[in-house]
């Protein structure tokens, strides 16, 4: 097994990532971060630089590579756009989750997802349950070759701007985690319907209230077995938190960047404020906790990438 670090191909990768991100995402992206969606040209703009199918199998046209590459690109990506980053996660971590679906299923949706053409998202949370997915309550009941959904998602990052839905509902309340369900739901399916919710941060996403009223899928959408749709998202969680960490950071660095820019230039007492250990001292704290705080992500996701445990 090789020792943790960055390999040529990750360098090249940042680089490349880098300089996309100032060439194509940078221009824009601030009045980009006050819109309540992703346009759809900047989707595109990053499907066909092929960044939304970083980690997918070649074989339905993504790339193959591994999490600490995906890790390098969200960070660099986060630097410059706030948004950006999500038109990344959220394809990659769909695709993974499909990795338990049927081959028809993956033929079906992972295609088009890497392209940019179908925007997904991730239907968890309810008003009663956030990372306690055992505790969900959206009910999914088996009538002939079909589930019929009743419930309500909350809180769905980009729930108002996605055309695929992967809903985790109770097929058995009584079996607990066992219980538990991942079903493909097209966003236009009958008896759906969603009402933004509008909060200060990430406005690009626009999360929403998804209610499901007797909503009909069937028995072939459903992904993996059922009763197995828990053990499937937990094991994405481990991995999607230090993805999402590496994204604040790539902001915080962003952030700590540009402070130790103006404080080159302002000066006070004849010269640069940067010179006093007031605020070099500051500057100096912030971007220790930052290196540690990254090189902690990346060793987590070298662990994914080397079967290691990492939760």
């Amino acid at each position: 097994m090789a020792e943790f670090g960055f390999t040529e191909a990750h360098e090249l990768l940042r680089r490349q990532a880098s300089d996309f991100a100032r060439r194509q995402l940078l221009p824009g992206a601030r009045e980009r971060a006050k819109m309540n969606r992703i346009p759809r040209e900047l989707i595109q703009k990053i499907a066909e630089a092929g960044y939304t199918g970083i980690t997918a199998p070649a074989r339905y046209g993504g790339q193959g590579l591994d999490m600490m590459s995906l890790g390098i690109v969200l960070e660099e990506f986060a630097k410059v756009d706030i948004a950006a980053p999500h038109v990344v996660i959220a394809p990659t971590q769909v695709c993974a989750l499909l990795e338990s679906a049927t081959e028809e299923q993956r033929q079906q949706w992972i295609p088009r997802i890497i392209k940019g053409e179908v925007i997904p998202c991730l239907c968890i949370t309810e008003p009663d349950a956030g990372s306690d997915v055992a505790a969900i309550k959206l009910r999914a009941v088996r009538s002939g070759e079909a589930y019929i959904l009743n419930g309500e998602k909350t809180s769905i990052s980009r729930g108002m701007q996605s055309d695929l839905l992967l809903v985790w509902a109770k097929t058995d309340p009584e079996a607990g985690a066992r219980g538990v369900s991942c079903f493909m739901v097209p966003a236009d399916t009958p008896g759906i319907s969603r009402s933004p919710i509008f909060h200060m941060g990430w406005r690009p996403l626009q999360t929403a209230s998804i209610v499901f009223d007797d909503v009909e899928v069937p028995v072939s959408n459903r992904v993996g077995d059922e009763g197995k749709g828990f053990y499937m998202i937990m094991d994405r969680f481990d991995v999607l938190r230090v993805l999402l960490a590496l994204e604040v950071l790539g902001m915080a660095q962003a952030s700590v960047d540009e402070t130790i820019a103006y404080v080159k230039q302002r000066t006070a007492f004849g010269k640069p404020i940067g010179k006093y250990e007031g605020v070099s001292f500051k500057l100096a704290e912030a971007l220790t906790m930052l290196d540690a705080a990254r090189l902690l992500c990346y060793r987590a996701l070298w662990m994914r990438d080397n079967g290691l445990r990492h939760s």
